[in-house]
């Protein structure tokens, strides 16, 4: 059963309350320290709400009484999820669930307001915009979960989300400005911007940005969907791509070229908000703090930037910026996870040296996480298979890979995660970085690996002049060759928490050498890669 049907079920609890005082009542006395329990007590009145027949104003104030603990709890739950590698573990995976059941639900509550506009309920009449709006709202935020978690929203979803905008369109309510008269303190906003808001986010490529980045991108939506504007016309040719949406279609927004023209058309005007993004960008250049541009206070350069022009590139140039063309390919290859088993692929030592219970990797993990990616006790490490059978899908001719995981693999994937990967004739194995995870509602895991330049070698590490805590003799580690296409240095790849500049290492190869730390050249999740001089060589 979905996910909408389950939380479309009908309710076996019973209804606390018949209207909007009695659920305030209710709201006080809710367990709201304990919010697994709070969340599971307003789930469960939320579904029976959706049962019950009440006058439909009676069911929009009560929605509205709940609103603000809803949206506490979702964030709050939310929590147990967010940036957790793939797949998720069975309790954080039925916290997703949860979350996207009472979306949903709130929805259908919501509908059931609009349908009763629809039959001529005279009560509910002046409230149609809000009405549609908070179905949009809801609808966008369970479209947006998904993204949380890199699944790709069912086809079902999209075209309900277009329906309620074409609903709004067709009755004149698209533009109106909503008075939110149930809860004064929030801004006044329209149905255009809500659906603005949840056709940009998936224009946004989720599936590559982090938990962080995806928060920075709600919040920003929130002040820049305005800007955009939908136009029943194709729009003049000019420097923007031109984006289409069809009320009909069960998929988001796509080239315009991908869309049959129609009355259910819709092209986005996105001049206004390039605009925006390419002044933000040019101030943050000349030394203006995001805070002071209204980006958050927590948002930090260069970072607020980066995150900035990439999604110039994905809105107002369409993603359209990559250099080279991808070649379709069906080619399988072998996968293996993190440097200690890469280090055994590439033909380095058949045990990893002796360590505590836990290494340094797994300590820092740990510290910084909140969890460790692979647990490297001998007992674990044994109990794993080291590799999987993934099918590259295209490539492009530096490299960079679309690949499908194979169904049964159980290690679990997260963005910035060193990937060993041997493929073709010689099989020859290279170094990758995840950029994107993608889950399809055939559960089918989709993964763009970034590829290292050069053959890597199978090395061993030790500090020279510093101490780590947790380390015992040499570690795994990974050397790169200088390249110059693209320019990079020749690098180490370490444990996480290695790298700093001006360390001296011991490097156990095919030759023993020494060598200095200069600069990081990259953080993954899981490793730190950093370029080195060799400083002493026999």
């Amino acid at each position: 059963m979905s996910i909408q049907a389950q939380s479309l079920a009908k309710s076996s609890t019973a209804l606390q309350f018949q209207d909007a005082a009695g659920c305030m009542r209710w709201i006080a006395g809710l367990p709201i320290t304990n919010v697994q329990l709070a969340h599971q007590m307003l789930s469960e009145q939320v579904s029976a709400l959706t049962a019950a027949e009440l006058p439909a104003l009676e069911r929009l104030k009560i929605l509205e009484a709940l609103k603000e603990t809803s949206m506490f709890t979702q964030a709050e739950v939310a929590k147990r999820y967010l940036g957790k590698p793939l797949p998720l573990d069975q309790a954080d995976a039925q916290a997703w669930k949860s979350v996207v059941g009472l979306w949903t639900a709130l929805g259908a509550n919501y509908q059931r307001c609009l349908d009763a506009y629809r039959e001529g309920d005279l009560p509910i009449s002046p409230f149609a915009a809000l009405v549609t709006l908070r179905c949009l709202r809801a609808a966008g935020h369970a479209l947006f979960e998904h993204y949380q978690v890199y699944r790709e929203p069912e086809a079902a979803a999209w075209r309900a989300f277009h329906q309620l905008f074409a609903f709004a369109e067709e009755h004149g309510i698209s533009r109106m400005r909503v008075q939110d008269v149930f809860a004064r303190h929030d801004a006044d906003t329209s149905c255009s911007e809500a659906y603005a808001h949840g056709l940009l986010a998936s224009l946004a490529n989720p599936y590559s940005l982090s938990v962080r980045q995806m928060a920075f991108l709600r919040r920003w939506l929130d002040k820049w969907s305005s800007l955009v504007n939908l136009s029943a016309q194709p729009l003049p040719p000019g420097p923007i791509p031109p984006i289409a949406v069809d009320f009909n279609g069960d998929v988001p927004a796509v080239l315009a070229e991908r869309v049959t023209p129609g009355t259910s058309v819709r092209y986005l005007d996105l001049e206004q908000i390039a605009k925006t993004l390419r002044q933000t960008i040019n101030l943050l250049k000349q030394g203006q703090t995001p805070g002071k541009l209204g980006l958050g206070e927590d948002a930090r350069q260069p970072g607020c930037e980066s995150l900035i022009m990439l999604l110039y590139v994905q809105w107002c140039r369409a993603g359209t910026l990559r250099t080279e063309e991808r070649h379709p390919t069906d080619e399988p290859a072998e996968v293996c996870f993190g440097i200690v088993d890469s280090h055994k692929l590439l033909g380095g030592e058949a045990e990893a040296p002796a360590k505590t219970e836990f290494s340094s990797r797994d300590k820092w993990e740990i510290d910084n996480l909140g969890y460790s990616m692979r647990m490297s006790t001998s007992a674990t490490q044994s109990a794993i298979k080291k590799s999987e059978n993934w099918q590259i899908l295209n490539q492009s001719n530096s490299g960079f890979m679309c690949m499908l995981r194979e169904p049964s693999g159980l290690l679990r994937l997260n963005h910035n995660q060193l990937l060993g990967v041997r493929h073709g004739a010689n099989a020859g194995t290279r170094l990758g970085t995840v950029q994107w995870i993608k889950v399809n509602a055939q559960n089918e895991c989709q993964c763009g690996v970034r590829m290292f330049a050069g053959t890597p070698k199978a090395i061993s590490v030790r500090p020279s002049n510093f101490n780590l805590p947790g380390t015992q003799g040499f570690e795994q580690a990974l050397l790169l060759p200088e390249a110059t296409m693209p320019a990079t240095p020749l690098s180490v790849i370490l444990p996480a928490g290695w790298f700093q500049a001006g360390r001296m290492i011991e490097i156990q190869g095919e030759k023993k050498q020494v060598a200095k730390l200069l600069t990081l050249v990259e953080r993954g999740a899981d490793f730190d890669r950093g370029a080195v001089a060799i400083i002493e060589s026999p």
